[in-house]
């Protein structure tokens, strides 16, 4: 019925320009665990529309970074000073200061400006949408930054086009479940702006000429959309809109108090577009604080393009068809399992070198991949550049045999004058309950150039932050386990936490360990993690009144799911309950 409603309103499919890169990413290691953002967020987005065809490859326009002229003509010299040291921009992302490449995060910032810089200069071109997969950092003032943004990416488009002889009308569009603070500040007493916003929070009093909306904390549907509209009917017809698409607006949303649904979210997005039918108008995802603020955006590039009734699969993971799609193309012959393209299985010439019959062989990791191989494999996967922002260099890896463990695998990187070791694993093949499972026997991820702070606490069995690439190292090894033909992923978790983080993809072996794990999780919830997991690796939890040490057993993650006894595993987290000992003063 959508899709119908849709091409009446002139609405079908067609094609979505938008601005992207990998770049956009923050190279903040720690903004996940300590903030609640999704770090990849952007990249979700991009990668499910290319994925489902929605957006295509030569649509992708790649930005210009803004360049400080015309950061200045928005915000003061000071200001933009300011920014060259850590601690301005550790306030402005609530991290740690030692956390802060200046150089890497400041190019990420400036290509996104440039990314909505360049998608307004193209609907004006185009009188259509065009999009910019990041941006709408809507509290950044002249002054000053704050709230996750840096620079004010609509203010600095607007001037540049103005400076490009651009005199036409202009209307921001603030979705977000906060109010546009710094864009008002920006743009304020300028001549054929108009601003308007609704949000779910009061930050007092906006400049005068702000029409501004606030729905009640947790609203429904209906009555958001319908302020939506009423908004709509009321904003003047402008030859370039700026839309913040908002997705911070949804129910669970770590930061936002407005709390609707995707449903209610796409209802907007299509009385937007239809207000906006035939008018230039950028597209700017905005906040998002919430494991599902990337579908959001997803559905807003979807009914751009037509599809508003197209959903997204409530399993859909963008990162693991993102490293599947990678791996087939590393191995697009579907040759020997386990092979990286360009390897070759294990020859005679291989086993001369132990038995000193010819020259050293090259070792490879589970009698497959060599250092080579997974190093190019890593580039493909794009955590090398990644690692790079962080601010490490000459990256290269190692593999070598434990002798007993299995086979290990070291990334290593150059920072401050020495080198440093990045991760850290050892792999076998491990038989468990039957089947032979990749099993990971260690693991670390290391990040030495970060320090340990009050946003980011260091957890038992750390030495150094981590690299904030738990996730994709997850994938790497599920994707290593279905080249070599096993039957999944496996490790055993040392501490509370490591299985907490690692639940939504792995479950203990056994129904009754299942269950104590998923009691231990209920009765710990009031506490923050760092702080429950303290308790649990300090002794201080109880299991019916007794010390309950961690037991810490296989967690497995199989590439085809068997359902585990349900019962048996509610039977058993009904049965047991855990209490907390407080610390000792």
């Amino acid at each position: 019925m959508i899709q119908g409603w849709l091409w009446r309103l002139g609405l079908g499919r067609g094609r979505v320009h938008v601005f992207y890169d990998e770049a956009y990413r923050l190279p903040l290691s720690g903004i996940e665990s300590s903030v609640g953002i999704e770090p990849r967020g952007t990249d979700f987005t991009t990668w499910y529309l290319l994925e489902a065809g929605v957006v295509r490859a030569v649509d992708v326009r790649h930005p210009v970074p803004v360049s400080y002229a015309q950061l200045a003509r928005v915000h003061d010299a000071r200001y933009l000073e300011s920014l060259s040291d850590p601690a301005t921009l550790a306030r402005i992302y609530a991290t740690d200061p030692s956390e802060v490449p200046v150089d890497a995060l400041l190019d990420s910032v400036r290509l996104v400006c440039g990314g909505t810089l360049g998608a307004a200069r193209l609907a004006l071109a185009r009188q259509g949408p065009v999009v910019n997969m990041a941006g709408g950092f809507h509290h950044a003032r002249p002054e000053r930054g704050g709230g996750f943004c840096t620079v004010n990416d609509i203010a600095v488009a607007v001037a540049d086009l103005r400076a490009s002889g651009f005199d036409g009308s202009v209307a921001v569009l603030d979705l977000d479940a906060h109010p546009p603070d710094g864009t008002a500040a920006c743009l304020a007493g300028q001549p054929k702006v108009w601003i308007g916003s609704v949000s779910g929070s009061d930050w007092g009093s906006l400049p005068p000429g702000v029409d501004e909306t606030r729905v009640p904390d947790r609203c429904d549907d209906a009555l958001y959309v319908q302020k939506v509209k009423d908004l709509l009917a009321r904003m003047p017809r402008s030859d370039i809109t700026f839309v913040i698409a908002g997705g911070d607006v949804l129910a669970g949303d770590r930061f936002g108090r407005v709390g609707i649904t995707l449903a209610g979210a796409r209802k907007r997005d299509v009385a937007i577009a239809s207000a906006l039918r035939g008018l230039a108008s950028v597209w700017l995802p905005g906040g998002g604080y919430h494991a599902e603020s990337w579908k959001l955006f997803a559905g807003t590039v979807l009914v751009l393009a037509g599809l508003g009734h197209q959903r997204i699969t409530a399993r859909y993971d963008p990162l693991s068809a993102r490293f599947q799609r990678i791996a087939h193309l590393l191995d697009p012959e579907g040759g020997p399992p386990g092979m990286l393209a360009g390897e070759e299985p294990i020859t005679l010439e291989d086993l001369e070198g132990p038995l000193r019959l010819g020259p050293e062989v090259q070792p490879r990791v589970l009698g497959h991949y060599t250092a080579q191989g997974i190093e190019y494999a890593l580039f493909r996967y794009g955590l090398l550049s990644y690692v790079e922002r962080l601010g490490y260099s000459r990256l290269r890896v190692e593999v070598s045999s434990t002798g007993g463990t299995g086979d290990r695998i070291k990334v290593l990187g150059h920072a401050g004058g020495q080198e440093h070791l990045l991760s850290d694993s050892v792999l076998e093949k491990k038989v468990l309950q039957g089947e032979t499972f990749l099993f990971a026997n260690w693991l670390s991820l290391r990040h030495p150039r970060a320090r340990f702070s009050d946003t980011r606490p260091q957890l038992p069995g750390q030495e150094v932050p981590g690299l904030g690439l738990s996730r994709e190292t997850t994938e790497s090894l599920l994707t290593m386990a279905q080249r070599l033909g096993l039957a999944g992923l496996a490790f055993r978790p040392m501490w509370y936490h490591l299985a907490v983080v690692a639940r939504s993809r792995f479950h203990f072996s056994t129904p009754e360990r299942q269950g104590r794990f998923e009691a231990l999780m209920r009765d710990l919830s009031p506490l923050p993690l760092v702080e429950a997991t303290r308790a649990v690796a300090e002794g201080r939890v109880r299991l019916d009144g007794q010390p309950y040490p961690w037991e810490p057993d296989d967690m497995l993650c199989r590439l085809q799911p068997i359902p585990m006894d349900t019962d048996a595993v509610a039977a058993e987290r009904e049965r047991c309950h855990f209490t907390v000992v407080p610390a000792a003063s």
